[in-house]
């Protein structure tokens, strides 16, 4: 009954991850045609980017809020202000940008 369960979600999380990357692109209509290796790529891809973009995302907000308090009012090397904005401005890069690598962007990357 377990390998079962383990089984059924495995064959969804690959489903969902093989048809991710084609939603997006079939509700546009003026994007052109990526081909097929391009979105396995994306795919495949993503799989192992996005856990890595999370682990960095959430290791940096914890460190940034441990480094933030160590260094309260410490000046900074910018027009009076504190460490805190450059900690804070740090912080938030690690978790903005891109999630998913479109098919488009392993095109552009790869080859084509």
């Amino acid at each position: 009954m377990k390998r079962r369960l383990i089984s059924g979600i495995s064959a969804a999380v690959l489903a969902t991850a093989i048809l991710a990357p084609t939603i997006g692109r079939a509700q546009s209509s003026t994007q052109e045609d990526t081909g097929g290796v391009f979105v396995l790529g994306s795919v495949l891809l993503s799989i192992i980017h996005v856990p890595l973009k999370l682990a960095t995302c959430a290791g940096t907000q914890v460190s940034s809020a441990v480094f933030y308090t160590a260094t309260y009012d410490v000046p900074g090397y910018y027009g009076g202000g504190t460490n805190g904005r450059d900690i804070g401005e740090t912080a938030r890069r690690s978790c903005t940008g891109e999630w998913i690598i479109t098919p488009q962007q392993v095109k552009k990357d790869y080859g084509g």
